[in-house]
């Protein structure tokens, strides 16, 4: 049996509520998987994002997840190819009526560089019904892509001719211990020298943890992560990057269904929902003084309208502030109208 689905967003982002906007399909993904027997299947993800690849435009061709999975028993599954790292939330479920915002939260894309993918191979399973675990070794990350301002992003290998210098470990443990609450606790682990000598031997530690819950028409979900760079003194005296030992960020959501009370038979959903993030990528610094403008955080005020489970239609109006709020570091705002949909 094949398989073919996707997913896609379109985004309207408006700097400053009133400067002019610009719009953008941002992401435009198909699926394909194929069933070779009842255990053993090949899941893959193909991604265009800015819907072209142009050298003095940007945009992006890449493969998100290409990935066999052998299922051998419930509580035993191996998969080998290019994986998620199943760290924090939105990198493993990043379709855009999952989640509220338009824009992915600034947490998942700083503190976890969502989305992210690596070459390497690891098991999975459910022991009991309220468990899942995941534990993969994949490619580390490169340290000299490090950045003050992005943290950890620039890293990434993406699975392209990826150095297996340094590999590393990632795993995340799911328990499900009353009906509506969800818990996560997920961690990257590795070296970050891919063969350069000359930055020394960085390591990396990332560790995240989230709660997911709702009752009724109200759900509420948090997510917070801490990563540690080490030896990042010797490797800003190479690349001159100003990165920082320590970054962290968290986020808190709530958000109310208020589609009932207008319609109480409809399955449709209108989510009013708040997010507030916090996160700094210059939390600890070694031999400079750390830059207080990537100490930020971020308001979100929004409505997300889903008129089924996999369509939605997005607005928020996003306040983003940082501890400089100077010149060129200035505090800002931004309108941001989406609509997104996901199918399989």
């Amino acid at each position: 049996k094949t398989t073919v689905g996707g997913y896609g967003e379109f985004h309207y982002n408006e700097p400053d509520g009133h400067r002019r906007g610009m719009l953008d399909f941002h992401r435009f993904v198909i699926y394909i998987s194929h069933n070779f027997s009842e255990k053993i299947a090949f899941h893959s993800e193909i991604e265009l994002e800015h819907t072209l690849v142009d050298p003095g435009k940007g945009g992006e061709l890449s493969i998100e997840q290409a990935f066999l999975d052998y299922r051998i028993v419930p509580s035993f599954g191996v998969r080998v190819g290019i994986l998620l790292p199943p760290v924090g939330l939105i990198n493993l479920y990043h379709e855009p009526p999952t989640f509220n915002g338009v824009e992915r939260p600034s947490v998942d894309r700083v503190i976890i560089p969502t989305t992210w993918r690596e070459s390497g191979i690891g098991i999975y399973g459910s022991p009991a019904e309220q468990v899942q675990y995941q534990i993969y070794v994949v490619g580390g990350l490169k340290a000299e892509g490090f950045s003050a301002s992005d943290g950890l992003r620039g890293g990434r290998q993406k699975g392209l001719e990826s150095n297996p210098a340094n590999p590393s470990i990632t795993g995340r443990l799911d328990y499900t211990p009353a009906l509506g609450l969800q818990l996560g606790g997920s961690f990257f682990a590795g070296g970050a020298a891919s063969d350069k000598d000359s930055i020394g031997e960085p390591t990396v530690a990332l560790w995240s943890g989230d709660i997911r819950y709702r009752i009724d028409e109200f759900s509420f979900r948090a997510v917070g992560a801490i990563a540690t760079i080490s030896a990042a003194d010797k490797l800003n005296a190479k690349v001159k990057k100003s990165v920082a030992d320590r970054i962290f960020g968290y986020y808190i959501e709530g958000a109310y269904n208020f589609l009932p009370l207008l319609c109480s038979e409809s399955e449709q959903e209108l989510n009013v929902f708040a997010r507030y993030e916090k996160y700094n990528t210059q939390a600890a610094v070694t031999g400079f003084q750390n830059l207080r403008h990537f100490n930020r955080n971020d308001v979100v005020l929004g409505v997300t309208y889903k008129p089924t489970y996999n369509t939605a239609f997005k607005f928020d109006y996003t306040f983003l502030n940082n501890r400089e709020n100077s010149g060129a570091s200035k505090n800002t705002r931004q309108l941001n109208i989406g609509v997104g949909y996901y199918f399989f």
